[in-house]
Order: structure tokens, then sequence, then C-alpha cells
């Protein structure tokens, strides 16, 4: 497990000097069970609203000086992110009373960030929060209209900047809208190995893909059935090494046809100049 600890300097002391854990809890339990009491009486009176929120100031402030306050912060998950992104967007501050921490407000803090997509947050009293992160993976480098954008596998925009970080990734290019990334790239996984040589798509017409493999061969893939397509070309390359002839492209669009198109000598005399 990641852990992050923020500490303040005399820690130590503060422990010897202040109730245990288990004394801490009972002293929070004692301060709700007031608030919770008084809160009934004033029910009957018609006045709960005010008092519930003076009674509640006032016992998270008298808190604090029993050891109620943040001296630790546990962070899991975290590997895109960097820790202090995490901190600055949690905007927890050392030395606040911990019982007065809202953890909704900070998680919704926390997924604002486009790398986080859910957060957890929850209090161990008396003086700790532990976040738990699960961050985005990118799937794709999407690309329209000439710009580039790191994707994750629902579709959502991550970054698009210092992107050659990952360069390893599809590159997809198409009109429309990212989430179109996530079944196709789904459909090429079945086939592992040749997964593995693809280096980008290309939607054409919004309604079917073309395939470049690492060695330059387009693959044009069907609108109707292109799994099934994807699938005998697999089988064909591990049974005749198709992929790695001297051909510029392999059109699968006709049903229960393989079209092979060669490269021109005309392609590699120009290759060669």
């Amino acid at each position: 497990m990641r852990r992050l600890d923020l500490k303040t300097a005399k820690r130590a002391s503060v422990r010897r000097s202040s109730p245990g854990r288990a004394g801490k809890t009972a002293i929070a339990a004692v301060l709700l069970a007031a608030l919770l009491g008084g809160a009934g009486w004033m029910w009957r009176t018609g006045s709960l609203g005010d008092y519930a929120e003076s009674v509640r100031t006032a016992a998270i402030g008298a808190s604090a000086p029993l050891g109620f306050r943040l001296r630790e912060v546990l962070l899991v998950g975290r590997e895109q992110v960097s820790r202090e992104t995490v901190l600055a967007a949690s905007a927890l501050r050392l030395g606040s009373p911990t019982l007065g921490l809202d953890t909704d407000l900070i998680r919704a803090r926390l997924e604002r960030n486009v790398w986080i997509k859910r957060a957890r947050v929850t209090t161990r009293l008396p003086d700790t929060v532990f976040i738990e992160i699960e961050e985005r993976r990118p799937l794709a480098l999407w690309q329209r209209d000439g710009r580039f954008r790191l994707i994750d596998d629902e579709g959502a925009v991550i970054a698009e900047r210092a992107l050659h970080r990952y360069a390893h990734l599809p590159l997809v290019v198409a009109r429309s809208e990212p989430e179109r990334a996530k079944p196709i790239l789904e459909m090429l996984g079945r086939e592992p190995d040749l997964k593995r040589r693809v280096r980008a798509l290309i939607e054409v017409g919004g309604r079917r893909w073309n395939v470049r493999i690492d060695n330059g061969i387009d693959v044009r893939l069907p609108e109707a059935e292109p799994a099934a397509a994807w699938r005998e070309l697999a089988q064909l390359d591990r049974r005749h090494a198709l992929l790695a002839r001297r051909i510029s492209a392999i059109d699968l669009r006709i049903p229960s046809r393989v079209v092979v198109i060669p490269v021109r000598e005309s392609d590699t005399k120009e290759e060669g100049r």
C-alpha cells in the first residue's frame, strides 16, 4: 500500500500527553451524545436547527485541544497523479479539527482532477484521514482535426500535453467522439498477438475502420462483422505468415474473400532513393 505520512514535528510528545485512541473515540462519542441529547430537547421546543449548528461548532472547537486534529494523511491508489497534486486538490490542512472535516466535499474536490476517476475519503479518529483513489487508465491517443488527446476507456480526455510519454499507445484517428475508440480496441484485443502490432486506427466515413500494422500494412475492416474479419486475419497470419509478406494492404470488406494488395515496384524504388 502506498503511504503518505504528513506529521507535525512534535507528534510523539503530543501523543504521550493526550488520551489514547480508544479514549479519544470515547470523547467523540460523548460530544456526539451531547449534541443528540440537546437536539432531542430542542426538537420538542421547535428550535432544533440553530441549536444543532451551535452545538456542532462548539463541539468541533472543543475537540481540537483534545487531540482531534489532522496529523496524518494516508493515500493509496496513486500512480499517474503526484502526491502533492492529490493533497492540493483535497485542500486538507494539518492541524485542522478532524471532527469538522466534510469527507463528501473532499471527495468531490478530488474527483475534479481529470486523472482521478473515483475517490473514497474516510476519517480515522482522532487524527488521520484515509484517501483511496482510482485513476483513469490511458487507452489511446485520439486525433481529430490535427489535435491529439490522451483518452481513457470511457472516452474521457485525460491530457492534451506531454503526450510523448504515451507514444506506445494506439493512435485513433476519428471524426466522431472518443467513446468510439473503446469497442474497436476491445475487439482488436480478442487477438492479442495481432493487437500488439497495431499502431493506428483510422475511422472511415463514421462507419468502419482501417487498421495500420507496425510494418505499414493497412487492414481494411468491413462495416458488418469486423470481429469475424479480424479473427480470420489472425488465423491466416498464424498459418501463412501473411503479414510478413511484401504487401501494402489487406482488404477484408468483401465477405468470404481476402484481397491482398502487393507493394508496387514504384513504391519500392521511391523508398530506395
